[in-house]
């Protein structure tokens, strides 16, 4: 299975993601510029991986943010998690069904179990 993931983060001059290769238990950071040019590091293996994670983010950094901001941000991360802490950024949405069906799809291929952290912070559940 081939992945290309987005992160969130991404802008309309730069986009930052990962491709995921599942076939060759690899994964390539990426770059791209105005969507013309794309910069790849190297194909990485993939680290044995503990579980998928999903989870909510905030972006904006502010001494002022509430818990609610947080518990109502939009955009969930899906992570793999490593070496019991460790996470690598798999993929970064506003729309909380894509990732779960990423999730999904990523756990059926490797293997691994879901934590949702992104339903409920407080109380997470595994999914499989």
């Amino acid at each position: 299975m081939k992945v290309e993931g987005k992160y969130e983060s991404s802008n309309f001059l730069i986009q930052q993601g990962i491709l995921l290769d599942t076939y060759k238990n690899c994964y390539n950071k990426t770059n791209k510029i105005l969507n013309l040019l794309t910069f790849k590091e190297s194909c990485k293996i993939l680290p044995k991986l503990d579980y998928l994670l999903m989870f909510r983010t905030l972006y904006a950094k502010c001494e002022s943010c509430s818990v609610e901001d947080f518990e109502n941000s939009s955009t969930v991360q899906l992570s793999f998690v490593y070496n019991k802490n460790r996470k690598l950024i798999v993929h970064e949405s506003k729309n909380f069904e894509e990732i779960k069906r990423l999730a999904n799809q990523l756990a059926g291929e490797l293997n691994l179990k879901i934590k949702d952290s992104a339903s409920d912070r407080r109380n997470s559940t595994w999914l499989q």
